[in-house]
């Protein structure tokens, strides 16, 4: 169930971020440890849960275990929703356009 105070334009301006995008690519074919994450990309642990807080908080982003041994998820499924949802086309046009001024 989403949480009442989501804002969908927030998530999809997470979703396209170009650090917080990489991040989720890694994650694309399970769970990686924080410790893999934050050494691949070069942020500190504590950035890393920063950067994710807000996907977390909606549940976008599953994060398992303790302080030390966190594991981070993606729920794909719901964040396939997220994009497919048709009150949300302009939004990912949006986001799309974001993403390739950031790329070009």
């Amino acid at each position: 169930m989403e949480k009442p105070d989501l804002d969908e334009k927030k998530i999809i301006d997470n979703l396209f971020d170009p650090e917080i995008s990489e991040i989720l690519a890694e994650m694309e074919n399970g769970p990686k440890h924080c410790t893999f994450l934050s050494e691949k990309f070069g942020i500190m642990p504590e950035d890393l849960q920063e950067k994710l807080s807000y996907l977390i908080q909606h549940q976008f982003v599953n994060q398992n275990g303790s302080l030390d041994d966190v594991q981070y998820s993606v729920d794909s499924e719901k964040l396939s929703e997220m994009m497919e949802s048709g009150h949300n086309y302009k939004n990912v046009e949006d986001g799309l356009a974001k993403m390739d001024s950031f790329l070009n």
